[in-house]
């Protein structure tokens, strides 16, 4: 029962472990991150979103076309064409944007939900880190209900106390040992839990015990600019505001493209047409014009409702961006207020103490009951919890924060965060003739040119 329990000190390196272990949060999230099926189906996600691109810009290139058919008097005919688009109004064009579009959003959903497994993650972690903390907590208390036992026994016996006395010590310390076995069950229990989302069983061989105000102290000393981040724009780099600005741009360029329906496309073809029936051969160009409106103009009235879905990501993005920055504000007030509940607690447990020693000496001098020394002791252990609850709730905002500000060392938000520049399909061209004409010679001043007279 006296079994001591070490808890367990985050380690501020970086890397993934083969087998889960509970010293290094970091290695934990990053497991969790990589390994988790929610994460796994938006990666998947994403790859679909990227062929989308490459899907779009092949749409650029001529369209080929075999078919055959038979005619009452020519016989069986068959048919190759290719078709290549000249100008579609911008529609081509702008389906490649919002292909890009979509991958960029898709890839912010990505970082998005590796940041809510992260969180999750986090949550369960700390639920662990507080219920081995009060495993210590309660065999320390054992340790001391233990002392008090054998001296009541003793005063027992001598005559000096009463039965009763002795019943009250052993009453307390099956309490104890009830609140023991259940926080060894939260242990397991955030243990298996912590093993499902990261895939595979907990490694728990060569924790190192370790307090837990140790882990809140480096907390503590690590948060002292998270206050200037939260308030300023730094928060609206978080994967779900950008991903709502991604879908935004992506709807524009879906607007855009619905609007080019308005307007007819301008193609080249070539044909080529074979009679099986005398195999001869006929071949001719083409520039022809193409125009569907849809059954009843219903083009418009898609562009119409586009629009009205661009106005409602809108909205939408300005709601997640106030949404993100008051989760993020909440999580600081809350790990501000935590620590200025440790300081209090901290206090009140070293008064608590005192109070306890005072107690037992005028238990024996005779002023004070045995009962107010067990209560002055329960006092203490009261205030002992709440410390411990009130620095694991310390910990597990703090790296919920590093979460969410993008500040973990697995997180890197480039692939989102830089600027996206929209797709044109003469660029290239355009970048061609610009480096063929820096890399033309150019005449120099001692060439000589022969003028005839």
């Amino acid at each position: 029962m006296l079994q001591q329990f070490g808890i367990l000190l985050p380690l501020t390196c970086f890397g993934a472990a083969h087998a889960a272990n509970l010293t290094d949060v970091n290695a934990l999230i990053t497991q969790a991150v990589q390994t988790h099926p929610l994460v796994g189906a938006a990666i998947a996600d994403e790859q679909a979103t990227r062929e989308s691109i490459t899907a779009a810009k092949l749409n650029l290139y001529p369209a080929p076309a075999i078919s055959s058919g038979y005619d009452q008097d020519k016989g069986l005919i068959s048919r190759a064409n290719v078709r290549q688009a000249l100008w579609t109004g911008g529609k081509l064009t702008a389906n490649v944007n919002q292909a890009i579009y979509d991958d960029k959003a898709a890839t912010a959903f990505v970082y998005e939900q590796q940041n809510t497994i992260a969180k999750n993650t986090i949550d369960i972690w700390q639920s662990h880190i507080y219920a081995t903390a009060l495993q210590g907590l309660y065999v320390n208390n054992l340790k001391q209900l233990d002392e008090f036992e054998a001296m009541m026994k003793r005063r027992v016996d001598q005559g000096v106390s009463a039965r009763i006395d002795l019943d009250l010590v052993t009453n307390r310390i099956l309490q104890d040992q009830n609140a023991y076995q259940g926080a060894l069950q939260q242990q397991r229990i955030a243990q298996a839990r912590l093993a499902q989302m990261i895939g595979e069983p907990i490694n728990e061989k060569g924790l190192r015990p370790a307090p837990i105000n140790d882990m809140a102290r480096y907390a503590k000393a690590q948060s002292e600019d998270l206050e200037a981040l939260i308030f300023s724009q730094s928060a609206f780099n978080n994967p779900k505001v950008i991903k709502q600005q991604y879908q935004v741009e992506a709807a524009k360029q879906q607007v855009k493209a619905q609007q080019a329906a308005r307007y007819p496309t301008i193609y080249v073809q070539y044909e080529q047409l074979y009679y099986h029936k005398t195999s001869n051969n006929d071949g001719q160009f083409s520039l022809g014009l193409n125009y569907e409106p849809g059954a009843g103009f219903s083009t418009m009235a898609l562009s119409r409702a586009s629009q009205a879905r661009v106005k409602g990501l809108e909205q939408s993005q300005e709601a997640a961006k106030r949404s993100v920055l008051e989760e993020i504000q909440t999580q600081y007030q809350q790990f501000a207020s935590a620590k200025d509940q440790e300081t209090s607690l901290i206090a009140a447990v070293a008064g608590a103490q005192i109070v306890v020693d005072s107690y037992r000496r005028q238990f024996i001098a005779g002023r004070k009951t045995w009962l107010e020394v067990l209560n002055a002791v329960r006092e203490k252990a009261s205030y002992q919890q709440q410390l411990l609850e009130v620095q694991s709730q310390i910990i597990g905002a703090f790296y919920k924060l590093q979460v969410d500000l993008g500040r973990m060392p697995w997180q890197n938000y480039q692939a989102i965060t830089d600027p996206v520049v929209d797709y044109q399909p003469y660029d290239a061209l355009h970048h061609w003739l610009q480096s063929a004409h820096q890399t033309a010679p150019t005449a120099t001043t001692d060439d000589t040119t022969v003028v005839p007279q």
